[in-house]
């Protein structure tokens, strides 16, 4: 019997419908708490029934139904493994960019498929790395193979104040859903770690 190595890469999908976040953005232990209890991403008209316009879906861990005691035993226990094994994190969106859903477009699998290749093969640390705000998500300059002005979303949109807009209102979801996790008072130290709005 064989088995493989420890992961090195720990990568969290998601599809965001609002065009609000990154292709892919490298996150920080604290952020890898927060975004893994969070667990989000959109439900889409045509893949869900029932569903006519996009609908944010948060499941804790990315498996809440599953979950047998308090999440943050399984954030704490992620965080802990990579450590061991000095893993990183990233958050990968699948979703939309240049827009929400009807505006904008689904970000194409062959780009995808590069910023995951540019992850294992550790090329995408070479790139500078920009804050963006409300998120202060970091995110990548600069990857190979893809197109540079859909790496940071605000670009693509007609204004950065209307991704900026956006930006707020999918923020304020992110606060609302992690709002039932903070009577934990360790939970409740990553909500400085998610997304702000100031």
């Amino acid at each position: 019997m064989s088995k493989a190595g420890h992961a090195t890469k720990v990568i969290f999908l998601s599809a965001d419908t609002f065009g609000v976040l990154p292709p892919v953005s490298r996150l920080t232990e604290e952020q890898t708490k927060y975004y893994f209890l969070s667990g989000y991403t959109a439900k889409v008209a045509g893949t869900e029934r029932g569903i006519v316009e996009p609908v944010p879906s948060f499941s804790a861990c990315f498996g809440a139904a599953f979950l047998l005691v308090d999440p943050i035993i399984y954030a704490n226990e992620l965080t802990r493994k990579m450590k061991m094994h000095d893993a990183e994190a990233w958050l990968i969106n699948t979703g939309w960019i240049r827009g929400p859903y009807g505006t904008g477009n689904r970000i194409d699998l062959p780009s995808t498929r590069r910023i995951i290749n540019a992850i294992l093969n550790d090329s995408i640390n070479d790139s500078d790395f920009i804050n963006l705000p409300v998120f202060n998500l970091a995110v990548p300059a600069s990857v190979e193979g893809v197109a540079s002005d859909i790496l940071d979303p605000a670009n693509g949109w007609e204004s950065r104040t209307k991704w900026h807009i956006a930006a707020t209102d999918l923020a304020l979801k992110f606060i609302n859903n992690f709002s039932k996790f903070t009577t934990n008072p360790e939970t409740a130290n990553l909500v400085e770690h998610g997304p702000v709005i100031s």
